[in-house]
């Protein structure tokens, strides 16, 4: 998710000095995150949330909020792929507003990485027990992922290639 995320500001950062991005990649870098997360990792924190509560009722307000940014990066995502789509011309209102949301989302993306990975993560490894983790498992479905699994997908085969090509770069 983080390589996907990188794409995203990298063609915001060229949005922003005037050159021109590649929409389309864009637009797939933003379907991607909003699909493949949507439907597995989200999903998969919500279970382990769930116990995280039940075991640290304290926390309920800080899983909550988690739960609430998810749903509004889901908003972001959904309005910044439409836009890109459309390849909003330069000095047009459609484009700044497609720079200013892709940076809100991009620091919304850090901001709720930087909570869960610091804050619910941790207290998780910390308050649940085998048995739940175990039961975690048993409940959430494993499904490869369409960029980076065993069986990548037709979907995501520009945003692939483009990762690639920038991996052998650095």
């Amino acid at each position: 998710m983080r390589s996907v995320l990188v794409v995203i500001r990298d063609q915001l950062d060229l949005l922003e000095t005037g050159k021109v991005p590649d929409f389309v990649l864009l637009a797939n870098a933003l379907h991607y995150m909003r699909r493949f997360p949507g439907q597995v990792h989200h999903p998969k924190e919500d279970l382990i949330f769930e116990r995280l509560v039940k075991r640290v009722p304290e926390l309920r307000k800080t899983v909550e909020y988690a739960r609430r940014e998810h749903r509004r990066i889901y908003e972001q995502e959904e309005w910044l792929m439409e836009c890109a789509l459309n390849a909003p011309k330069p000095g047009t209102l459609a484009r700044g507003r497609l720079l200013d949301i892709g940076r809100a989302y991009l620091d919304a993306q850090r901001e709720h990485s930087e909570r869960e990975e610091h804050v619910l993560f941790p207290e998780a490894e910390r308050a649940l027990t085998a048995a739940d983790w175990e039961e975690i498992g048993h409940e959430f479905q494993e499904v490869d992922d369409p960029l980076f699994g065993r069986h990548p997908g037709d979907r995501y085969e520009l945003l692939y290639e483009h990762l690639l090509r920038e991996s052998d770069r650095a």
